[in-house]
């Protein structure tokens, strides 16, 4: 009996003393899942990493990517501001962003660009054309919060600009989401005549277009954009005029008078001449700037290459890279 009673014993204590260690442990595991928890709820660090990446990401379901350039001495850090450009039709952000020199306007002025990816070969712009279940402007929103996780940026001052299909869905961003973006550039797109009716951004929208009077693509008399069907290439639909697309975005802002049109000097005796009109007393104080083109085809301004049959001209008296990012700079780039 005394030997049955000295094993109980024993075994009450053992029990006892784990009981004890089991409860001095709870509040270290405890420490452990918040600390855990807190690392899974705060922001990542912004990548040590600069120039150009590939992301990866999920959006709807669907694998969705990025292109995102981080200029040399910025990497690690936040509150950084950024540049979205959208490519073309049947292009990628690797191409705009050769395209355009984005990236080495990026290194001088210190903010980090965005080349993202449509889902197939066209952005969902806001023609019945390109019409889709793709909620393109939630990826590209998308987009602005990935980069802001990731690489630091600033998403209250992001910059949306884009060419020829990127064109038309920058506009589409104005309409659907003004409040995600400070100020948009728009080259060679005029305003789709399907977006028109639906459109009413949130804010007035300073706004920058750059548009050829030689364009084969993109009319700029307005009407129907010429798709290659033979070749897959383009979307086709409507759009307006040039002049129309002026005075859209000037009513939608709430515009004065403009400037009329103003000529740039003909440095570069290319062939092409340029124009610039102006709207500066809108409301909320955006601005309304739109360069004409003469003779300049579907084309990003000051890119690298000459005339081509399809494209047609390439102005160099005006660099659309250095205008736009000198606009953007007006509203705090």
């Amino acid at each position: 009996m005394r030997r049955i009673f000295l094993i109980a014993t024993t075994t009450l204590a053992i029990a006892a003393t784990l009981g004890c260690a089991a409860a001095q442990d709870r509040p270290i595991r405890d420490a452990i899942k918040e600390r855990r928890a807190a690392r899974a709820a705060a922001p990542a660090a912004p990548s040590s990493v600069a120039g150009m990446q590939l992301v990866e990401m999920s959006f709807q379901g669907r694998p969705r990517s990025y292109y995102v350039y981080v200029p040399r001495g910025a990497q690690g850090r936040g509150g950084l501001s950024a540049v979205m450009v959208l490519h073309g039709g049947q292009g990628s952000g690797e191409g705009i962003a050769s395209t355009t020199g984005m990236t080495s306007a990026a290194d001088q002025v210190g903010f980090v660009a965005l080349f993202p990816n449509s889902d197939g070969k066209q952005w969902n712009d806001g023609r019945a054309s390109t019409r889709s279940n793709i909620d393109d402007v939630g990826f590209l929103r998308a987009v602005i919060a990935d980069a802001s996780a990731r690489f630091g940026v600033d998403s209250s001052r992001v910059f949306a600009s884009g060419l020829s299909n990127g064109g038309l869905m920058t506009q589409r961003l104005a309409c659907d989401a003004a409040g995600s973006f400070r100020a948009f550039g728009v080259v060679v797109a005029n305003m789709p005549a399907d977006l028109r009716a639906s459109c009413s951004p949130a804010r007035p929208v300073p706004m920058m277009f750059f548009n050829g009077t030689a364009d084969n693509l993109m009319p700029y008399a307005g009407g129907e954009i010429k798709s290659l069907k033979a070749l897959g290439m383009g979307a086709g639909g409507e759009v307006l005029s040039y002049e129309q697309t002026k005075a859209f975005w000037a009513g939608v802002d709430g515009c004065g008078g403009s400037t009329g049109q103003v000529a740039v000097p003909d440095r570069a005796k290319d062939g092409t001449e340029v124009s610039v009109e102006q709207f500066r007393s809108c409301s909320g104080g955006a601005e309304l700037t739109f360069y004409t083109v003469e003779g300049g085809g579907h084309t990003w301004p000051g890119s690298a290459g000459g005339r081509s049959r399809m494209s047609g001209a390439v102005t160099q008296d005006i660099s659309a890279t250095s205008e736009l990012v000198r606009f953007f700079g007006r509203y705090g780039l």
